[in-house]
C-alpha cells in the first residue's frame, strides 16, 4: 500500500473529488488548451452529432459535470455520534459537501427533493447545479470565487462536528446536536443560491465588477486571442468621425446659403438645376 505524506482530513477527499487533471499535462482547463475555451472550463459535454462525424474522445475527469451526487462516509471509533455523511448533490465541481448524522429527526426538504426533469429553486441539487452553470461563462475567474465558498462552508462544517461530538459527549443533548445540523443543512442551501446571484453580478457582460472597481475590462487571454486569428481581424474604427460635427456658424442665412449651395449638384443646358 501506499502511505501518505500526512494524514488524510475530509477536505483531501473533496478535492480528490474535483480533480480535472490540474497541473499535469491533461490539464483539462489549462491555459492554451484551446477545448476548454479563453476560460478553461474542464466540462467536455456528452456526445452529440458532431463526434458521429468526427471521431475521437476527450479525456474524463473525476470532476464530472454530469453528477447526480457524490459522497464521504466519515466514521471514527467510538465516536459519540457515529458516522457522518459528507453529501454533495450534482457536481463535485460546483457542490458544497454537507455533512449528515444517522440519527437526524429528518433530511431537509432541499435535500431530500429534487429531479432532473424539473427545475426547483427549493433543491439543494439545482442550487449547485445552477451554479456550476453559471461558472461556464468565464470558468478560470469563477473557479476562484466558488474554491473561496466551498472552503469556507465546509471548514465551518468541520468545525461544526468536532463541535456537536465534544457537546453531545459532555451533555447528551442531540436535540441540540440536530438543531445544528439541520440548521447548517440550511445555511450552506441558501449560500449556494447566493453565490450564483453573485457570480452574475460580478462577471456580468464579459467585465469584472467589484465594488469600488466596476466594470474592469479583461478581454481575452492573449494565448486563446493568437489561436483564433484576432490578428486577421477587421481594422479598429476610425477615432475620429468625418461626419456629426459640422462646423458651426453664427448666421442663420448664411448657414443656409451654404447648405443650399452644398445640395447643388449640377445644371443642364436649360438651366435646369439638379440636386
Amino acid at each position: 500500500f501506499t502511505k501518505p505524506d500526512h494524514p488524510l482530513s475530509q477536505q483531501d477527499l473533496f478535492r480528490f473529488h474535483r480533480y480535472t487533471y490540474q497541473n499535469t499535462d491533461f490539464d483539462l482547463g489549462a491555459p492554451g488548451n484551446l477545448a476548454g475555451g479563453p476560460f478553461g472550463t474542464p466540462d467536455r459535454w456528452k456526445a452529440g452529432p458532431g463526434e458521429k462525424e468526427v471521431a475521437g474522445n476527450w479525456e474524463r475527469a473525476i470532476g464530472l459535470y454530469r453528477t447526480s451526487d457524490t459522497y464521504v462516509v466519515q466514521s471514527k471509533e467510538g465516536a459519540a455520534l457515529g458516522a457522518v455523511l459528507w453529501y454533495g448533490p450534482s457536481s463535485a465541481l460546483a457542490t458544497v459537501f454537507t455533512p449528515f448524522l444517522v440519527g437526524l429527526s429528518e433530511i431537509p426538504p432541499s435535500f431530500r427533493s429534487g429531479h432532473h426533469s424539473f427545475f426547483s429553486r427549493q433543491s439543494a441539487f439545482w442550487a449547485v447545479c445552477y451554479v456550476h452553470n453559471v461558472m461556464n461563462l468565464k470558468w478560470s475567474y469563477m473557479i476562484k470565487d466558488v474554491s473561496r465558498r466551498q472552503t469556507e462552508l465546509e471548514s465551518a462544517s468541520v468545525a461544526l462536528t468536532v463541535a456537536m461530538e465534544e457537546e453531545y459527549k459532555l451533555n447528551q443533548e442531540f436535540e441540540l446536536v440536530n438543531k445544528a445540523y439541520l440548521g447548517n443543512v440550511e445555511s450552506i442551501v441558501a449560500s449556494l443560491w447566493s453565490l450564483s446571484d453573485e457570480l452574475i453580478f460580478k462577471y456580468a457582460d464579459g467585465f469584472v465588477n467589484e465594488q469600488g472597481d466596476m466594470s474592469q475590462m479583461v478581454g481575452y487571454p492573449a494565448w486563446w486571442l493568437e489561436a483564433v486569428g484576432f490578428r486577421d481581424g477587421p481594422p479598429p474604427p476610425p477615432t475620429k468621425p468625418k461626419c456629426c460635427q459640422p462646423p458651426k456658424n453664427p448666421n442663420p442665412a448664411e448657414s443656409f446659403h451654404q447648405g443650399a449651395s452644398g445640395l447643388l449638384r449640377g445644371r443642364d443646358s436649360n438651366d435646369n438645376a439638379f440636386f
